[in-house]
């Protein structure tokens, strides 16, 4: 797992690598070199994990110098792929030296063969072309910028927004996007200019300053409605241990996050079951009355796995001091509670290991999320819902976020229309009260078109919810959950490993029926049928908690006034663009639990402070401050 930049055009040096010398601290290297007429520029930051010697060195280059990747990843399938290279004297026996040498014999197009998590460059002289290139579920980060004969990329927007070639602007389009879903789905960012490629695609830069784009998974789901529970769980145990064992690959010690929950602890009887060293687990937990505290139900796993276990508590003070200065990482400004929580359990984990497995990804395929409840009951009766006066369970219920939502999608007959519906915070309503005049143009964008093509190749036979499912997979997994995890681990040096977003175990998934998903109102169904024969009903049963955290008991308190305070100040970047009044309603109403805006004030905080991090800012007076033990 690495760090990896480049450009075409732009001069690169030693000292912009060194802005994401966290993602790979044990080696960094750049090399430059023509490409037709244009100069190219490769950087790479090395964590050593397969090939601890000198023989996994990036950037590298094939013995006769026409190909040349910046790898950024694991690809666990590199052995099989390795046994079709023939007549070739590989160096050393990392995975980047592999995918490259497999590049040049089967062409770019050979990436469909790759089961792993990457993004990478790969530069073919002969043809006098770059490529970049993202794995099929957007597990690793990969943001470019073009500008004519110009191209800069990079694992993170600061070696791009930093450069000289670019200048540092918002896309409103992008701003309006944001507050509708609370992060960005690809390509969108909120710096005009400045793409995050998509997942399972592309980009193709010629030497003759041309860039294309290519979406190379697109396969269309199937349902296969003959398959019984019985062979279905079978087939489930199998690709799952078939996944932890792919994922074990590695020249060091493997870790897992552990929480209080069923799926992490699959993971670790599994690992158990494998690995030939102690497992250690870490967990991270809030002080509160809430389900913010998962230490004693992880620790009663980490007993049942005989691991070596790591906790700790977060206090507010340790959760608030990383959270503002926390977008040096994230960069975009997801507003998601649960990142201070997952910087704090990277850095104990480094502390001890370098790579970790986690059990991100289970709950989109599987049907995990109340959401997927919601949306079932919306499908079955949704005739019978339009006709009734449903405005009035949010009277009755003021004070539930899920419901207003849920109330909110059911008005649109248009399924996908339904179904951003679910993902809506800032409605189209609440806009208008939000948005100063220059921004009212934008309050209707229609936002399909970020879930359309996903949309459209999902099995109408698997009905409305399997659609769904297939649609978050590839939209708000990569863009938002799976991208704050990648830059919460690596901020710290860590490799994240997600065996539930296996290939092979997701194309199986994805080809059962919704029945073995969500089964009644029992969520991953056929995941809970398997751990039976892997774990006690003790943990099997417990309550899905996810991750919880105080925030919303917290702006009922002082969190409250730091968001005026940060509004009212006169160069803030509501006082640019939303109305100030509005938002102190939002907070009153918040604060005396008439109405639940947790999120949609975490949002406007995130803003807030993304924007001081960024454009009131530099960077680098922010990086020292971001580490607190």
């Amino acid at each position: 797992m690495c760090g990896i930049a480049g450009s075409i055009n732009c001069v690169l040096t030693e000292r912009d690598i060194n802005q994401i010398s966290h993602r790979g601290p044990d080696a960094q290297a750049i090399v430059e070199m023509p490409l037709g007429a244009n100069k190219v520029y490769l950087g790479h930051t090395r964590l050593s994990i397969i090939e601890l010697s000198e023989a996994g060195s990036q950037p590298m280059f094939t013995t006769c110098g026409n190909y040349c990747i910046v790898f950024n990843g694991e690809i666990y399938n590199h052995l099989e792929l390795r046994k079709k290279l023939k007549g070739i004297n590989f160096v050393g026996h990392s995975d980047t030296e592999t995918i490259l040498y497999y590049l040049r014999e089967y062409g770019i197009e050979a990436v469909k063969d790759f089961n792993g998590i990457f993004a990478f460059a790969f530069i073919d002289k002969k043809q006098e072309k770059l490529y970049l290139v993202r794995d099929v579920f957007g597990v690793k980060p990969l943001y470019y910028y073009t500008n004519g004969d110009k191209l800069i990329f990079a694992s993170e927007i600061k070696i791009i927004k930093n450069n000289s070639s670019y200048s540092k602007e918002l896309d409103l389009t992008a701003l309006n996007t944001f507050l509708t879903f609370r992060y960005n789905p690809s390509p969108q960012t909120l710096f005009s200019g400045i793409n995050k490629l998509e997942a399972a695609s592309y980009l193709e830069f010629t030497s003759s300053s041309k860039s294309k784009l290519y979406c190379y998974w697109s396969t269309p789901q199937k349902i296969n409605f003959k398959v019984t529970e019985q062979e279905a769980v079978a087939e489930y145990k199998r690709l799952l241990e078939q996944s932890i064992k792919r994922q074990l690959l590695s020249d060091v010690p493997v870790g897992l996050f552990l929480s209080g929950g069923l799926d992490s602890a699959v993971l670790g009887h599994l690992m158990s079951k494998h690995c030939e060293y102690t497992l250690k687990t870490f967990t991270v937990g809030f002080h509160g009355k809430g389900n913010y505290n998962e230490l004693d139900d992880a620790r009663e796993t980490a007993r049942l796995l005989q691991s070596d276990h790591y906790d700790l508590f977060m206090n507010r003070e340790q959760y608030m001091n990383f959270f503002y200065n926390s977008f040096f990482h994230t960069e975009e400004p997801i507003a998601e509670p649960t990142i201070p929580a997952l910087y704090y359990v990277s850095q104990l984990a480094s502390r001890h290991v370098k790579v970790v497995l986690s059990g991100q990804g289970a709950d989109e395929p599987m049907a995990g999320y109340n959401r997927y409840k919601g949306e079932k009951i919306l499908a079955k009766y949704q005739k019978l819902l339009s006709l009734l006066p449903l405005s009035l369970l949010s009277r009755v219920f003021p004070n539930n976020s899920s419901i207003d939502r849920g109330i909110y999608s059911s008005k649109f007959k248009d399924e996908l229309e339904r179904f951003i519906g679910i993902y809506t915070l800032f409605t189209p309503k609440m806009k208008e009260g939000l948005y100063k005049n220059g921004l009212s143009d934008l309050i209707n964008d229609k936002q399909k078109s970020f879930f359309a093509r996903h949309y459209n190749l999902a099995d109408n036979a698997g009905g409305s919810l399997s659609k769904l499912l297939y649609v978050d997979l590839r939209t708000m997994l990569p863009d938002n959950l799976l991208l704050f995890n990648d830059k919460m681990t690596m901020a710290n040096s860590i490799e994240n490993r997600v065996p539930y977003l296996d290939i092979d175990l997701i194309n199986f998934v994805e080809s059962l029926p919704i029945n073995l998903k969500l089964n009644g109102l029992v969520g991953k169904y056929i995941h809970r049928k398997a751990a039976e024969d892997w774990l006690p009903k003790s943990i099997i049963n417990r309550k899905k908690r996810g991750f919880e955290t105080p925030v919303g008991e917290w702006f009922e308190k002082d969190l409250a006034n730091s968001l005026i305070d940060l509004v009212d100040s006169s160069n803030s970047f509501s006082n640019s663009y939303f109305d100030i009044n509005f938002i102190k309603g939002m907070i009153h109403q918040h604060k005396s639990k008439k109405k639940d805006y947790q999120r949609h004030l975490f949002i406007l905080l995130s803003l807030e402070l993304w924007f001081k991090n960024f454009y009131q800012i530099e960077t680098k007076e922010l990086a020292p401050s971001v580490v607190t033990a």
